[in-house]
């Protein structure tokens, strides 16, 4: 917070809203990555990192390299979470 110089009240509302946004969104790849290649759980019984990570790595990855996987992730990105303990709907898009 310090670091970033903003002090306006209405600033910051806008940072904070961007940064749960970006989170949101490679929680939601890494989560529909993960159904599709499951995290590898380590000894100690955890997952080799954390959903976020998984899916940040992937948009950067697509971002960076796979211009053309862009659409997929759109559409991931726009279909909601499944209530829980319900599978996952493919949305249709027209």
């Amino acid at each position: 917070m310090e670091q970033t110089g903003v002090t306006h009240p209405t600033r910051l509302e806008r940072l904070f809203g961007l940064v749960t946004l970006a989170w949101l969104a490679c929680l939601r790849v890494g989560v529909w990555r993960h159904e599709a290649k499951p995290l590898r759980v380590l000894a100690h019984g955890r997952k080799a990192m954390s959903l976020v990570r998984y899916g940040s790595e992937e948009l950067r990855h697509v971002l960076r390299w796979v211009p053309e996987r862009l659409g997929e992730m759109l559409r991931v990105l726009i279909r909601p979470f499944p209530a829980r303990g319900q599978p996952e709907k493919e949305v249709v898009s027209y």
